[in-house]
């Protein structure tokens, strides 16, 4: 059967899925780069389009366009054909604001603090376990917990990711809360090293792997302008939960078994996530059948340079963002910080982040998303240097942990909002997923490397070494996010981007 003549809205051959941003350019991209065909495409003020995408180097890197909407192309098969697929364009608008989206927003701060909050207060837990159920463990060994947290929430959101740009986020809300709780409510009757770190460090995670990812992408599909300021406020739920943990965690611990403590967390987590299930909705409909992810799939996003250079960026800042988080009480009793104080430099550092979160995320629809990112992962690494290596008294550890919390803040609330601004809305949840991926491997020599520098924790010169590996890879990571910078807008210091 032969095809009909093209006409505007439908594309000949293509991607699943095309997104045409509204912003005033199109990224050379990997979807884009499958076409074998040039479509024309009417919609809004564009005219006529042509998306010359024979291989991604056969095109300008950018092609102006002007645009106040996004429209996504999607595939819809011909019923009348067996072979061959017709396209058509179908619009998608980001209100920016409104009921459902701000909805979106409080639910998601919920899952940010149920997931990314808890996973960031392990450096309580881990003061709490050397000293109770895992006492006689070396650090290295009970940080693995820590590590596995962190690696398996991040690992997870490539599956999830899939999963929520194939079906939307209320499965995936569901299962995430079911497992999320239950791994910690079974680790309250944990008692050994094995049990703790099957439940807390695996179980447990892959719940929040769940409803983070899901925050994220659904985020996402309400904003553009308001994205990153969205986001922020989003991943401000971590910082507050940061906070409240500890505060939470020590108390009970105080005046009650480690299993009421434990449980007491698990039912706060579970009211949170109940009211992330009923206020958190996605824009934009998902595809509603299984996309496979194969190593193909994966290596195409890579083809897009942009994508890779932000991927390293992040990955090598991830390799020294948690260890502050993870020995910061520790460093500061090694020195003789007042013990109360001590054990209350989590909840600084988060306070602190919570302002680098929003603050720079609002600043960041004005300066651009790239520039505050590349600030605030050089900073962090700087202040750790600067900072933390000869950090002795009291007040310089808090010192540190406010200038670290506002600056890895930044970094970490818009590492979202980097990925999104140059991927396609329906993939939204894959790129963050790879991204976050690729994160978890930072992890995994993250953590237990500066373990290894540091040793026993008993030498001034390991805990300087551990120190100056920290801020080495959060500088390096933030050079390269500067690279990425360049790539899209050149070395234009006024350049929004």
């Amino acid at each position: 059967m032969a095809s009909p003549p093209l006409s505007a809205g439908e594309i000949e051959k293509g991607p699943e899925v095309l997104v045409l941003p509204s912003i005033t350019e199109i990224r050379n991209s990997s979807d884009i780069s499958k076409f074998n065909n040039k479509a024309s495409i009417n919609y809004g003020s564009v005219e006529d389009l042509s998306l010359k995408a024979k291989k991604p180097d056969a095109f300008p890197e950018t092609q102006s366009v002007v645009d106040e909407k996004q429209v996504v192309v999607e595939l819809i098969p011909d019923p009348d054909d067996d072979n061959e697929e017709e396209f058509v364009a179908a619009e998608v608008v980001f209100p920016d604001g409104g009921k459902k989206a701000w909805l979106c927003v409080v639910g998601a701060f919920c899952t940010q603090f149920c997931s990314f909050g808890w996973v960031n207060t392990f450096g309580i837990f881990q003061e709490y376990y050397l000293r109770n159920q895992l006492y006689g463990y070396s650090p290295t060994t009970v940080s693995w917990i820590s590590t596995l947290q962190s690696s398996i929430m991040f690992m997870g959101c490539l599956i999830v990711g899939r999963l929520f740009d194939s079906y939307g986020p209320r499965y995936l809300l569901i299962v995430g809360t079911v497992l999320e709780v239950g791994g910690i409510i079974i680790t309250s009757f944990s008692r050994n090293y094995a049990e703790i770190l099957i439940f807390q460090g695996i179980v447990a995670p892959m719940g929040a792997a769940c409803v983070f990812n899901v925050a994220v992408g659904c985020t996402s599909s309400w904003f553009k302008q308001k994205r990153a300021r969205a986001l922020g406020i989003m991943s401000a739920g971590s910082s507050v939960g940061g906070i409240i943990y500890p505060f939470l965690i020590r108390k009970l611990a105080a005046e009650t078994s480690f299993g009421w403590m434990m449980r007491a967390c698990g039912f706060m987590i579970l009211a949170l996530l109940i009211v992330a299930n009923f206020t958190i909705t996605s824009n934009v409909a998902p595809r509603g059948r299984w996309m496979p992810l194969y190593p193909k799939d994966i290596y195409i996003q890579f083809q897009d340079i942009n994508f890779t250079l932000i991927a390293i960026s992040f990955s090598l800042g991830f390799v020294g963002f948690t260890l502050p988080f993870t020995y910061i009480v520790s460093n500061a009793r090694y020195h003789d910080v007042d013990d109360g104080l001590a054990t209350y430099l989590v909840s600084i550092l988060n306070a602190s982040s919570i302002f680098g979160r929003i603050i720079p995320a609002v600043l960041a629809e004005r300066v651009g998303q790239y520039n505050m990112n590349s600030a605030g992962i050089l900073l962090a690494g700087v202040s750790t240097l600067a900072i933390w290596i000869p950090a002795r008294a009291a007040g310089v550890h808090v010192l540190y942990v406010i200038f670290y919390g506002f600056f890895s803040g930044t970094f970490v609330a818009l590492v979202p909002a980097c990925t999104a601004k140059i991927s396609h809305i329906q993939d939204i949840g894959t790129r963050v997923g790879l991204i976050f991926a690729c994160l978890s491997l930072a992890n995994l020599a993250g953590v237990p490397l500066g373990g290894v520098i540091l040793g026993d924790g008993t030498q001034l010169s390991r805990w300087s070494g551990m120190m100056a590996f920290a801020g080495a890879f959060l500088t390096l990571g933030g050079f390269v996010s500067w690279i990425a910078r360049i790539k899209l807008v050149g070395f234009s210091l006024r350049a929004v981007c």
